[in-house]
């Protein structure tokens, strides 16, 4: 039964860890100095795809482009605004008006656009797209625009339309797979990925993402081995090697997911939920001790203790029959903790304490604690519950009838009480069936049994309920027929009186 829940604490752990399926992005391109100068200074226009310029047009282009290269754009923007104010409304009165070519109104969106004026941006490529609609540069620069406000759905729209009209660079080829992989698309976006990996090879980002989509699909063996290539150029990157993890755990490859969170611990990379995962696969693999060790890394390596987190652990390291690792794990926590520890939180830390002493045996120590807890809170539901578990066990191991029959007594009030609690109605109403069910009262326990099934359903109570509702139904019948038998007898025994009655 503990494996199962321990596979799903592995997953729970993956999905609060670093480890977790979510998508990296690409690094930065406005971080880029080479993009950003290309981006600025695309102009380089195509006839098929991209608008033509006037002779003058392209006498300022030139221009434009000897102070972009001193990285003087305030002086472009202004000497491109002064132009096209110009062509559109000349100051000399005998020059007659001009349209300007969308190719101008596109490089007027690059300076907005570096400017961080991606509004202003926006409405000039938007503006170039409408008086030339096969604008190439113009769709893909929109969608870089758009990935950079993350708008995804929009970035993707124009980058589709930039490949269909022949752009063959791998940034966006790269940047489209990224927006197919947000929108869990895996397959469009491995092909997107590849064509970028296939034109720069060389790319971190598109062979990351590349692996992402593999992850995605499933196709986890070509994943790891990707990522090991990348991990062997990139081995300080965390997150290579967490992507790594994700991909090995799919496969059921559990220990080489640990050997990965162990080198990210010894480069002092973990964080304190890779470690928790960690603990939970050494459990896994039944190493108690290793696994002691990595919890205790986590709460040291968190900045703030987190209390129901750490005690998580220890009920791992309790319920798989380890009740000292518990106990030394948990004299840490509280040892951390100091005077820091809400009601809430001590109450939780005692019953993690009730169960680690229950597992040892040790029943003197329980029933002092939950004592102390019933004191403290007497209302407390799973204080109730745990006092009910404690009188049925104590029921268990007296030898002496009397002192059996007041322990069940009690845990069965208990445990009636803790069934009508909404915060532990499964767990009471289940445990005052099984009671039930072995003192051999079948008919008591199965309404309790039923109850736990209504609240959470489970395909082995299912099957457990079944053979307690036949024991139910058998011990039933047998009540009714020595009822009826009892009433027939007592009905001859007064027949057989009246006769004597007659007879006298």
């Amino acid at each position: 039964m503990m494996r199962p829940i321990l596979s799903f604490l592995i997953l729970g752990a993956l999905a609060g860890s670093a480890v977790a399926e979510k998508i990296i992005p690409p690094s930065n391109l406005f971080r880029d100095p080479q993009f950003v100068r290309d981006f600025v200074g695309s102009y380089g226009f195509h006839s098929e795809v991209e608008p033509k310029v006037s002779p003058e047009e392209s006498r300022v282009l030139v221009k434009l482009r000897e102070l972009f290269e001193k990285g003087r754009f305030n002086e472009a923007e202004s000497e491109l605004v002064r132009f096209i104010k110009e062509t559109e409304a000349p100051s000399d009165p005998e020059k007659q008006p001009a349209e300007i070519s969308p190719a101008m109104v596109f490089v007027l969106g690059n300076l907005y656009f570096s400017a961080d004026r991606t509004d202003e941006a926006r409405r000039a490529f938007l503006e170039a797209i409408r008086r030339f609609p096969k604008f190439r540069r113009a769709h893909v620069n929109l969608g870089y625009l758009y990935v950079s406000k993350e708008d995804f759905d929009k970035a993707m729209r124009h980058f589709q339309e930039a490949v269909s009209l022949g752009e063959g660079n791998p940034r966006v080829f790269g940047l489209l797979g990224y927006c197919y992989l947000l929108k869990q698309q895996p397959l469009a976006a491995e092909n997107a990925y590849r064509q970028a990996y296939l034109l720069d090879p060389e790319s971190k980002d598109w062979k990351l993402g590349l692996a992402q989509t593999l992850i995605q699909q499933e196709k986890l063996d070509e994943a790891t081995a990707l990522l090991g290539t990348l991990i062997e150029r990139y081995p300080e990157d965390k997150q290579l090697w967490l992507q790594q993890t994700q991909a090995l755990l799919g496969q059921e490859r559990k220990m080489e997911a640990a050997v990965n969170l162990e080198i990210l611990r010894m480069k002092g990379l973990a964080e304190e939920s890779d470690l928790n995962l960690l603990g939970n696969l050494y459990m896994d693999q039944g190493e108690p001790q290793l696994a002691l060790f990595a919890y205790l890394a986590a709460i040291e390596k968190s900045p703030d203790l987190d209390v129901d987190r750490s005690l998580k652990s220890a009920k791992i390291l309790n319920d798989y029959g380890f009740p000292d690792k518990a106990d030394q794990f948990v004299r840490r926590v509280r040892s951390l903790a100091g005077d820091d520890l809400s009601e809430e939180e001590r109450v939780a830390l005692r019953l993690v304490e009730v169960g680690i002493a229950r597992t040892a045996g040790d029943l003197d120590r329980v029933g002092t604690l939950l004592e102390d807890l019933a004191a403290r809170d007497p209302s407390n539901a799973e204080v109730v519950l745990e006092l009910g578990k404690h009188y049925d066990m104590l029921a268990k191991q007296e030898e002496d009838d009397e002192k059996r029959r007041e322990h069940l007594a009690e845990a069965k009030t208990k445990l009636q009480i803790a069934a009508g609690m909404d915060e532990v109605a499964y767990g009471a109403n289940l445990a005052l069936g099984q009671l039930y069910v072995r003192e051999r009262q079948y008919t008591d326990g199965l309404p309790n049994l039923e109850r736990a099934i209504e609240l959470k359903p489970n395909d082995n109570l299912n099957s457990y309920v079944a053979k307690v509702r036949r024991a139910a139904d058998r011990q039933r019948q047998r009540e009714e027929r020595e009822a009826a038998e009892r009433a027939a007898k007592e009905a001859e025994e007064q027949a057989e009186k009246e006769a004597d009655k007659a007879g006298q």
